[in-house]
């Protein structure tokens, strides 16, 4: 049965940094002088393309991480930079002398290291042999690899999760460590959102004519002609009411309201009447506990695109109503451009600023304001009365998002939350896999230990004189993907990921003429759409000009996910996460908190990968022998019904191989059956300690690695499907070991 929970979450500390300036201090000042910061692309050439300028972050010139190795400083993206100075200004301003007592740390990312990657993508290209400083940057174009130098920095050893979906992400991740504090989760959570300006982002943008050739963002103009790429980071420390209490923290607003739904209208273009924008404002508003007309102000998402403002527009005509005329609005993307994945978490931090301040800033360079406007446009700086100020937030992939934040002393009522306790069961799965289309195939190559074939991957323009071998997914059956009109440009990641979805929820019993209903999406990847997004980085590099429009919306992490929304339509919560194999424990505890807060009724968790050329290269860094697979594997989660029960455990960021081993060797208490294992000493140190520790027979453990090969983001779910299968099969639990290669270990208990 479902109950109400009441508890109060605070804001207590707060960074930013952007184009306006490098901490809350200069970024107040710029919006108090309506001062706007667009020059001239500096990173890279933008000669060939029809915008030139953006809205830069000038970084200081001071070494910022003191525990990594200098050799490695290079290896630092400017946008994890810019998150170090975001998060040290947050724990300043919420006097912690570190991260201890922080629960977890979320980050919302579009583009991650982006930059480290096409430095990557051009040494692999322009050479047929091997490279020092490959392994390095292949690690480091990471994201979660990252977020593990800052754990570094301040030895902290809690969860670490990324999101991304595209320009809603840093909202997203602040919603999602709200959800973590209204379900008991957590007391204390690091929450924001960064980008830094890649060669890649800013010419998809511009191939898709969304950058403003005049180069001057205009939201809400009567002739505006598109957006202006910027870059920046901002967190929020997130605490409970008592949380805060025990230490005396100050809080400098109140985080009221979140809601996020799906978009299904076109993978790059809002819904014109912006139904889904309507129902985050809603349900943020619920949540919080009050009326659009009780808003004072609004910061919208309003990018300066024709078609975006015209539907937020549209969507605060219809949500408001004629309180609408009353609510302040501006869109502060006129001033530091498009933050893309940080986009969401500054402007929740401007927010807070208007809050503390009272005052509201400008919407600028309007010179003729559009008439579908229908509130009241804030186009100088004013001082006001702000009271409760709500944020928008809406990506590629149809992601919308809304946060509503309180002054602190605004109401004396709580925030009130739906709470369902129970534990997750799983009631359907799927597989993608070498072995084939169908969860059977895998069950039954990685139990009989069959042996699967590797062929050598090959690229048009491209010679290597080493071989890259990979485990391919066989030809897809002709009955395996329904005729839908997304998959004739989608990546073969959708794919894979929409056959195993299918497969999970027939076998959960879902009637496949009435839609999913109540479900939502958690997508789990390493790589995300790697072929689409080769394809296009060459063609910026060897023809700029004529970079194809229609593949760089594919490269975005979060496209899967959208297609998959798109045909079940699944309008509700879709978000999709980067890490290791593992992180597809991150995505069950997102899936069990969604459950609990009665926002779906079921949870199709996916973990997919996609493999060509230079993620075959990639892997073989690793260990040439260690061979890169694709597929998928997924599950249908519920708290409900007579499922097979799972649950799972975390033990985060070993900042070294000898921590890791530590603590894998701690859950030799109850061994697990499935490992991960990949038969590569080299590769398999720290398991291989746990089993030299272990008593128990060790006849019957199972390595999904060493038949299929390394899976990246679908290794995890594939061994979730596989102990699914067998636990079905025998009737008693199974174990499973998910150690990440880079900075965890995780283990699951299914049956």
């Amino acid at each position: 049965m479902a109950t109400k929970t009441s508890k109060r979450i605070l804001i207590t500390g707060a960074g930013i940094v952007s184009p306006l300036g490098l901490d809350w201090q200069a970024n107040e000042a710029s919006f108090r002088a309506n001062r706007m910061n667009v020059t001239s692309v500096t990173k890279f050439d933008v000669g060939q393309r029809f915008a030139k300028t953006a809205c830069q972050v000038d970084l200081p010139e001071e070494r910022l991480f003191a525990k990594l190795p200098r050799h490695r400083d290079g290896l630092i993206d400017r946008g994890t930079k810019m998150l170090l100075l975001a998060i040290r200004e947050a724990l300043a301003m919420a006097k912690m002398p570190g991260m201890q007592g922080i629960d977890a740390i979320i980050i919302g990312t579009s583009a991650g290291a982006m930059s480290i990657g096409q430095d990557y993508f051009r040494h692999a290209r322009s050479s047929p042999s091997k490279q020092s400083g490959q392994l390095a940057r292949i690690e480091y174009y990471q994201p979660h690899k990252q977020l593990n130098a800052i754990a570094i920095e301040y030895d902290w050893h809690g969860p670490m999760i990324v999101v991304s979906n595209a320009c809603a992400s840093g909202a997203n991740a602040i919603g999602d460590a709200m959800a973590m504090i209204q379900t008991g989760k957590a007391k204390r959570v690091l929450a924001g959102g960064y980008d830094a300006i890649a060669e890649l982002v800013f010419s998809g943008f511009d191939t898709l004519r969304a950058l403003a050739p005049s180069g001057i963002p205009r939201p809400f103009d009567a002739v505006r002609d598109g957006l202006a790429l910027g870059e920046g980071a901002a967190v929020v420390l997130l605490e409970s009411e008592d949380a805060a209490a025990e230490r005396g923290a100050e809080a400098i607003c109140q985080a009221a309201g979140y809601a996020t739904a799906t978009d299904l209208h076109h993978l790059t273009q809002p819904d014109p009447e912006g139904k889904a924008a309507v129902r985050t404002m809603t349900g943020a508003c619920q949540m919080a506990d009050i009326s659009p007309h009780e808003i004072h102000y609004i910061n919208s998402h309003g990018t300066g695109t024709p078609y975006n403002d015209v539907a937020e527009a549209s969507a605060i005509r219809d949500w408001a109503g004629k309180a609408a005329a009353q609510i302040a609005v501006s869109s502060t993307k006129s001033a530091m451009g498009h933050l893309l994945g940080g986009a969401g978490a500054v402007e929740a931090v401007i927010c807070a600023m208007a809050l503390r301040g009272q005052w509201m800033p400008a919407n600028l360079n309007v010179r003729e304001t559009d008439p579908a406007v229908c509130f009241d446009l804030v186009r100088e700086f004013r001082e006001s009365p702000v009271r409760v100020a709500l944020t928008n937030s809406f990506g590629f992939g149809g992601t919308n998002a809304t946060l509503v934040l309180k002054h602190n002393d605004a109401a004396s009522d709580k925030t009130s939350a739906i709470y369902r306790p129970g534990t997750l069961r799983i009631h359907g799965v799927g597989a993608v896999s070498p072995a084939g289309w169908g969860a059977e195939a895998l069950v039954t190559a990685v139990t009989a230990g069959q042996a699967l074939p590797a062929t050598a991957s090959s690229c048009s323009y491209i010679h290597r004189d080493w071989p890259c071998e990979v485990r391919h997914v066989p030809p897809v059956p002709l009955d395996r993907l329904p005729k839908f009109p997304r998959l004739r440009r989608a990546s073969p990641i959708t794919k894979f990921s929409l056959a195993a979805a299918l497969e999970a929820l027939e076998q959960a019993g879902f009637p496949k003429a009435e839609g999913a209903g109540r479900l939502g999406i958690v997508q789990c990847m390493f790589n995300g759409c790697v072929q689409f997004s080769g394809k296009f980085y060459h063609e910026v590099i060897e023809t700029p000009a004529l970079a194809s429009p229609l593949i760089f919306p594919e490269t975005v992490y979060n496209a899967p996910a959208a297609h998959v929304a798109a045909f079940l339509g699944v309008d509700g919560p879709a978000t999709t996460l980067i890490g290791e194999s593992s992180a597809i424990i991150e995505a069950l505890s997102i899936a069990h908190t969604w459950l609990q807060q009665d926002l779906v009724d079921h949870v199709l968790v996916i973990g997919a990968e996609e493999c060509d050329w230079v993620a075959a290269e990639a892997v073989s860094y690793y260990h040439p022998e260690l061979k890169a697979a694709e597929g998928a594997g997924a599950l249908v989660l519920s708290l409900q019904g007579d499922g097979i029960k799972l649950a799972h455990t975390t033990a985060h960021a070993f900042h070294h191989e000898s921590e890791r081993a530590q603590k894998i060797s701690e859950l030799t208490r109850n061994p697990p059956r499935i490992g991960a294992e990949t038969g590569i000493a080299a590769l398999d140190i720290a398991e291989t300690m746990m089993w030299t520790a272990c008593e128990q027979e060790q006849t019957t453990r199972l390595q999904p690695r060493r038949v299929l090969g390394e899976g990246m983001g679908a290794a995890g779910a594939w061994q979730l499907v596989l102990a699914a299968g067998i636990a079905s099969k025998e009737g008693h639990p199974v174990r499973i070991l998910l150690p990440g290669t880079l900075c965890a270990a995780y283990s699951a208990v299914v049956g």
